[in-house]
C-alpha cells in the first residue's frame, strides 16, 4: 500500500513539475515576443528621429540592456551617415512614455597609426525631446541624467574629484583653478526655469547641489 502512495506522489511531483515547466516556458515565449514587438517599435522610432535630422544615415545596436524595449533605460547604438562618418548616440527610453536620443561624443579606440579605424563626432543636431515642465523635466532626469552621472560620479571620485559643474549646453566639466576638462556631453539641457527640480532630486540622493550664476548646475559629493 504504502508503495502505491508514494508512487502515487511521485506521479503527482512529476506532473506538476511538468505543469510549472510548461507554464514558465509560455511566460518565456510570451515575454520574448512582447519584447521584440516593442523593439521593432524602438528600432522604428530611432530611424524616425534620424531621418529627420541625417537622412540616409545607417544605425546599429552597440549595446542595449536585458528588456530594454519594455523596461526603458538606456542603449547605445553606432550611427553612420552617406559620407562614411560614425557617432555614438546613447537612446534614452522610459517604455511606453518618452525616448530620446543623445549625441554621446565618444570615440571609439582603435590602432595608433595612418590605417587607425577610429570613430569620429559628427555635428548632427540633437533630437532629444526638450522637458517642459516638472512632469517631463523629471522623466529626463530619471532616464538621462541620474544614471549617467552617478557612474560619472563614481569615477571621479576615485580619482580624487569632488565637484563636476553641469553647463546651460549640456556639457559636465571640471574647473580646476580656471583650467576646464569636459568630461561628458548631455546635450540639449531643460530651460533654466526647470533647474530648480533638478537640483531638489540631486539634493534627495545625498548630494550638495545649486545653480550657479544662471549658466551651471555645480554638484559636489564631498
Amino acid at each position: 500500500m504504502w508503495i502505491m502512495v508514494m508512487v502515487l506522489n511521485v506521479f503527482t511531483a512529476a506532473v506538476v513539475l511538468l505543469v510549472l515547466a510548461t507554464v514558465q516556458s509560455i511566460r518565456r515565449k510570451s515575454a520574448k515576443v512582447k519584447e521584440e514587438k516593442a523593439l521593432n517599435g524602438v528600432s522604428a522610432g530611432i530611424g524616425a528621429q534620424l531621418h529627420d535630422v541625417c537622412p540616409g544615415s545607417r544605425w546599429r545596436w552597440e549595446c542595449r540592456p536585458v528588456d530594454f524595449a519594455t523596461k526603458g533605460g538606456i542603449a547605445r547604438i553606432e550611427v553612420s551617415d552617406n559620407s562614411g562618418r560614425v557617432r555614438f548616440m546613447d537612446v534614452c527610453l522610459m517604455a511606453g512614455a518618452y525616448m530620446a536620443l543623445h549625441e554621446t561624443g565618444m570615440v571609439k579606440l582603435a590602432k595608433s597609426g595612418a590605417d587607425a579605424d577610429t570613430a569620429v563626432q559628427a555635428d548632427v543636431p540633437q533630437t532629444d525631446i526638450k522637458p517642459h515642465d516638472e512632469e517631463s523635466v523629471i522623466k529626463w532626469y530619471n532616464i538621462v541624467l541620474f544614471d549617467t552621472l552617478t557612474a560619472m560620479i563614481n569615477d571621479l571620485n576615485a580619482n580624487g574629484e569632488f565637484c563636476v559643474h553641469i553647463g546651460i549646453d549640456g556639457k559636465v566639466y571640471l574647473d580646476n583653478g580656471g583650467n576646464i576638462t569636459v568630461v561628458y556631453d548631455f546635450g540639449q539641457m531643460p530651460d533654466i526655469s526647470l533647474w530648480g527640480h533638478i537640483v531638489d532630486k540631486l539634493v534627495d540622493e545625498g548630494l550638495f547641489a545649486e545653480v550657479q550664476e544662471d549658466n551651471c548646475i555645480f554638484v559636489s559629493w564631498a
